[in-house]
Order: structure tokens, then C-alpha cells, then sequence
């Protein structure tokens, strides 16, 4: 009898665990994808690699994985993205101001060329982030070179 009782209370409780799951499911997440131009700022040579294996996190123009479509996963792989757009928003870059630019640039440069790009795009759902060597140069020398360029502008004006 007792053992009777105990299966009986297992039932409801997956039964409503079960309810739930399914419930969940219906709870509405911003995976809204808009439209947006290429940032103009960018040359093509970089434009590439970045669309390639940054767009999909870090811009509006994410294609969303499965798993961003079921919860309780959903809520984490969409959180996850909206925390790397608020860290760094390419759809907004040439709205920018110039040194947040260029700061953004020596990051990106930074990520590509430490070789941990697998840690760093470990979100369920999205293929890893595996950038060839050539990709990590030429984000590098984008960086190292805008960055020299705004250093020359900085010591020009001051003289």
C-alpha cells in the first residue's frame, strides 16, 4: 500500500513537471532578427571573418539554433547572445564614436589572436568558433593599423 502510494505521487509530480516543460515553451524570447546594413567603417577583407564567426552573436543578424527555441535552454542561449550584443553590436558599429571604435577593433584583435576563440563562442546550439590563421591576421593588422592611424591623428593635432 505504501509503496502504492508513493508511485502515485511520483505520477503527479512528472505529471506536472511535465505540464510545466510544456508551458515554458509558450513563454515569448526577443530572437527577432532585423535587417541591417554592413558597417560601412569596416573594409571587406575584415568584413568577412567577422560576419563569418561574430555576426552570429554580435550583431541583430543572428541565425538561431534549435536550441534557441526550446526552453529552459532557450532562455539561457538567448541570454547569452543578448549579453555579447551589450558587450559589442556590430549592426551598430559606424554609429559609434571613433575611439570606442578603435577600442572595439584592438579587442577583436586581442580574442582572435589568443587562440581561446573555442571558450569564448561556447554557446549550445552554435558551431565553435575555429578562425584560420589568415582570419586571425587580418583582424590584427585592422586593429593595429586603425589604431596607428588614430595615434598619428592624436600626435598631429597636438603639435
Amino acid at each position: 500500500m505504501a509503496a502504492n502510494k508513493m508511485n502515485n505521487k511520483s505520477g503527479i509530480v512528472a505529471g506536472w513537471i511535465i505540464i510545466v516543460l510544456i508551458l515554458i515553451q509558450f513563454i515569448p524570447l526577443d530572437r527577432v532578427g532585423h535587417p541591417s546594413k554592413p558597417p560601412a567603417s569596416i573594409p571587406a577583407s575584415v568584413l568577412a571573418p567577422l560576419e563569418a564567426h561574430c555576426f552570429a552573436c554580435h550583431s541583430v543578424e543572428t541565425r538561431w539554433p534549435q536550441s534557441a527555441y526550446v526552453a529552459p535552454l532557450s532562455w539561457y542561449v538567448t541570454g547569452k547572445v543578448r549579453q555579447a550584443r551589450d558587450a559589442l553590436d556590430f549592426s551598430n558599429f559606424d554609429a559609434l564614436p571613433e575611439p570606442a571604435r578603435r577600442k572595439i577593433e584592438k579587442a577583436s584583435s586581442s580574442l582572435a589572436g589568443s587562440g581561446n576563440l573555442s571558450a569564448h563562442g561556447a554557446i549550445p546550439g552554435f558551431a565553435p568558433l575555429r578562425m584560420t590563421e589568415h582570419e586571425q591576421r587580418v583582424l590584427a593588422e585592422w586593429a593595429t593599423n586603425n589604431n596607428r592611424e588614430l595615434n598619428n591623428t592624436i600626435n598631429n593635432s597636438s603639435h
